[in-house]
């Protein structure tokens, strides 16, 4: 079984007039196996971001992120997502029950 979340991507625009870049995310849908979770934990620099202004626009400044990273071997990635580390997991936990009792 797999869930959706809401990840938070950079994009990397280059404008040759500016000095330098400025940071800019978008959201974007993305399905996961909870079993390939290893670890989820708050991401507070994406909580900054959002302060700043520079998470696209209608997010909740309340709104949690959290970083997760998953995979099997040595091969591991990480993604930010939309959502606290607690809320997740709660939410896979839920999934993972109702997988066992179908």
């Amino acid at each position: 079984m797999i869930i959706k979340l809401v990840e938070v991507k950079k994009v990397h625009d280059f404008d040759a007039r500016a000095p330098r870049a400025t940071p800019h995310y978008e959201l974007e849908e993305m399905w996961i196996n909870p079993s390939s979770i290893l670890q989820i934990k708050a991401d507070m620099a994406m909580k900054n971001n959002l302060t700043r202004g520079y998470l696209p626009e209608g997010l909740d400044t309340a709104q949690d992120f959290s970083r997760i990273h998953f995979g099997t071997g040595n091969n591991v990635n990480s993604v930010t997502v939309v959502g606290a580390p607690d809320a997740l997991a709660q939410r896979l936990h839920e999934d993972n029950r109702q997988l066992l009792k179908g």
